[in-house]
């Protein structure tokens, strides 16, 4: 059994073991957790509800496999060297949690009536061992991908310095070594400029975790566990996805990416002229390599050497989750469309007060009296 299958088997175990404390907690909490945590959905017509206990059951899993897929693309830490290799730190980071949970569940449990008191105490109290490995697998999650992105970085740099190196020695031979020296170490720095988007592949995953999980919440029953607050949920992990592409980026492109660039190129432009010039061929493609590593140097570059099939599939579901929380929250339209906007104008016009019409003015009747015949003379 190799790495992966085993990290797999204890990710199915710690799975079952807390759904099963996840179920016995929803018995025990009964008609509270009920009309509180239920799943609501239409089946034929009828509205129906279930456990809450079956949501929680699938955004556990989800979580298991987002662990099980980072541990896969951290090759250098895996969740279970982490806890072997800091058994203090794990079991530190385990109080930590349960001290959380713990405070949490003192204030989950104030009630009026001491029965349902009692009841809400005894649930959370069989709650606790769910979250707590739930937050624990959260914390390792994190934890694998930061150390795996450390070792990258210092892989990285190892295998800069001495392409750059190489780079500054080529003047210690004859024209033709030096050209040979350029041409090679270009080559090299171009593989290790591409292979420095894999760094972003566990953040990548995670970020794309993420977002799947929001869409869950919004678009199916699931968002009847989170009563009131599930567009704020999903717009906190959003951000909180967003900062850690971007956050993981920046130091990226500022400790590795970039700083290797300035140092290749300063190396390069140390060589002495005469070098560079005793070969039209060479001095042509010497200025090629400069002006192509100063455009793979800018952001513009940068963004480009990231753009890989994660980096696509992180853009495309972060864009449907943004639109998904946008009209999420608005309420739901029933009807069509074409009556909806025609009800809609006959409610404005009749809250628009109509202006009278003025009464036509009536023409004045005509004089009919005779005058008076004047005297004969």
């Amino acid at each position: 059994m190799n790495v992966l299958q085993t990290s797999a088997l204890v990710i199915v175990c710690g799975w079952a073991i807390a759904s099963a404390f996840l179920v016995a907690a929803y018995r025990r909490a009964g008609p509270i957790w009920i009309e509180r945590h239920s799943l609501r959905f239409r089946l034929a017509g009828a509205e129906r509800r279930c456990s809450g206990a079956i949501g929680e059951m699938a955004l556990l899993a989800a979580c298991a496999l987002l662990l099980w897929a980072v541990d896969a693309t951290t090759p250098e830490m895996n969740f279970i060297a982490v806890i072997a290799r800091h058994p203090w730190w794990a079991l530190g980071a385990l109080v930590f949690v349960s001290a959380i949970i713990a405070a949490y569940t003192a204030s989950a449990v104030e009630h009026p009536d001491p029965e349902t008191r009692k009841r809400l105490r005894q649930t959370y109290a069989i709650y606790a061992p769910y979250s707590t490995l739930l937050f624990g697998g959260g914390m390792v999650l994190i934890y694998c991908i930061v150390t795996q992105f450390i070792a990258d970085t210092e892989t990285f740099n190892a295998a800069a310095s001495a392409i750059t190196d190489r780079a500054a020695s080529a003047a210690a031979g004859g024209v033709a070594e030096a050209q040979r020296t350029v041409e090679f170490s270009y080559v090299d720095a171009m593989m290790l400029l591409a292979r420095a988007k894999n760094q972003m592949t566990p953040v990548f995953i995670f970020a794309i975790a993420i977002f799947s999980i929001n869409l869950l919440i919004l678009y199916t029953p699931m968002r009847g566990l989170y009563t009131t607050n599930a567009v704020f949920l999903t717009n906190v992990s959003t951000l909180i996805a967003i900062g850690a592409v971007a956050a993981a980026g920046a130091v990226l492109y500022v400790a590795s990416y970039n700083a290797f660039i300035v140092d290749y190129m300063a190396a390069l432009d140390g060589l002495p002229r005469d070098i560079v010039g005793a070969d039209a061929m060479f001095q042509r493609r010497f200025t090629d390599i400069t002006l192509a590593l100063e455009q793979k140097g800018s952001l513009v570059g940068f963004i480009g050497d990231m753009s890989n099939e994660w980096a696509g599939l992180t853009a495309i579901v972060g864009v449907v989750q943004a639109a998904a929380s946008r009209l999420a929250r608005k309420p739901e339209i029933e009807g069509s469309l074409p009556t909806i906007a025609f009800d809609a104008a006959l409610e404005e016009a009749a809250k628009t007060p109509q202006k009278a019409a003025p009464k036509p003015v009536a023409a004045a009747p005509a004089n009919t009296q005779r005058r008076p015949e004047r005297g004969k003379r």
